[in-house]
């Protein structure tokens, strides 16, 4: 019996700690699982002013709806914004 384990897609990056332990419970109480990747424990930290960059990821299946929760999360001012959507230019 194989199992089946769904890939996980990067869809916000951030500098604030604050900011991405706040989207993991958003996403959380959405039901929607994710994982924080801490960039510090890397060969090659991206960290600015000591800071760590951090990247949330979730399950492919629900990038759209993780990218929705994010977006009302920051428009409501809930999140200060501080971060950026993977593949926002600008």
């Amino acid at each position: 019996m194989e199992d089946h384990v769904e890939e996980y897609v990067e869809i916000y990056f951030s500098y604030n700690t604050f900011e991405t332990d706040a989207i993991s419970d958003i996403l959380a109480r959405e039901g929607i699982s994710c994982i924080v990747r801490d960039q510090r424990m890397t060969p090659y930290p991206l960290t600015i002013d000591h800071f760590p960059q951090q990247r949330i990821a979730v399950p492919a299946s629900e990038v759209h709806r993780a990218i929705a929760a994010v977006k009302i999360a920051r428009d409501t001012g809930a999140l200060p914004g501080d971060g950026t959507f993977v593949g926002d230019d600008d």
